[in-house]
């Protein structure tokens, strides 16, 4: 398992290292970074659709999957809800349409027996997936002249925050997490996800953004992006345990799926993108 995992991000994380580096707007790889983003959603929308099978609901994923992917594309090709008002009126315009479409397509279903749930779900999917994750990590990247480099921080900080929490877990956890969710995590693997984390994000932010950001701001932001990167991770596991699964798919050797691999972004990109467009780091 482990030479599985091993060799999934030897060929995978450059891949994905390359794409962000030449995702300029100006340029070809622009596109590329969209349709990167955009299949990791569509492919996260349909594990989450078949995970959803698992408490007795039946979503179809195309419509689901189109609306998810959708919010990549408002990203994309729109001004930023900064830079435009405009932008913000279509987005709450869109998010009316969500809802309309979760409660409608159960309506005309012709039954009550737990279509609730089924709303519930599919809005939990359409907006966690296509607007927490997908949206924000486009805006991010088209951030000023540091997208690049945020995304990179973003990325960077929770993959090493991850694998550190792993390790560390792996070789001195002995006191379990308390949490029937996700039983092999530990406290101390936990506590040194963080810490790796913080001082990852503030190695990243001296090299990449040292114009940009103090080393109080890369350090605060390391440690949000731990906590909520393993939040993140948590929810996923919440609902793959109430679902009785132990992976939302197998398309990633040794990984799982896509929803396995970017859980832990779900809450740390918003938060990422908000709390530097509140401190004024980006406008």
């Amino acid at each position: 398992m482990f030479w599985r995992r091993a060799l999934s991000v030897v060929v995978l994380v450059p891949l994905i290292l390359l794409i962000v580096y030449f995702g300029d707007q100006d340029r070809f790889g622009g596109l590329f970074y969209l349709l990167l983003v955009s299949a990791a959603v569509l492919m996260m929308q349909i594990e989450y659709c078949r995970l959803a099978e698992n408490f007795g609901a039946k979503l179809n994923p195309v419509l689901p999957a189109i609306l998810t992917v959708a919010f990549c594309l408002f990203a994309f090709f729109l001004p930023t809800p900064i830079e435009k008002a405009t932008t913000s009126l279509i987005l709450f315009s869109f998010f009316v349409v969500v809802f309309i479409y979760a409660f409608a397509s159960s309506i005309f279903r012709g039954k009550v027996a737990g279509e609730l749930l089924a709303v519930t779900l599919k809005l939990t999917g359409i907006l966690t997936i296509g607007w927490s994750f997908g949206y924000h990590c486009i805006l991010l990247r088209k951030a000023d002249d540091v997208g690049m480099q945020l995304i990179f921080l973003l990325i960077g900080t929770i993959w090493c925050s991850d694998t550190g929490a792993y390790l560390i877990g792996r070789a001195v956890g002995k006191h379990k997490l308390s949490t029937p969710i996700s039983p092999r995590k530990t406290v101390e693997g936990t506590i040194a996800g963080f810490g790796v984390g913080t001082l990852v994000s503030m190695a990243l932010g001296a090299i990449l953004l040292k114009e940009t950001l103090s080393l109080a701001n890369a350090a605060l932001i390391g440690l949000l992006l731990s906590i909520l990167g393993q939040l993140g991770d948590l929810s996923v596991s919440l609902m793959k345990r109430t679902a009785g699964v132990k992976d939302s798919g197998d398309v990633i050797p040794g990984h799982g799926g896509f929803l396995d691999r970017c859980d832990s972004l779900i809450f740390s990109a918003p938060s990422l993108y908000y709390y530097l467009a509140l401190t004024g780091v980006i406008t």
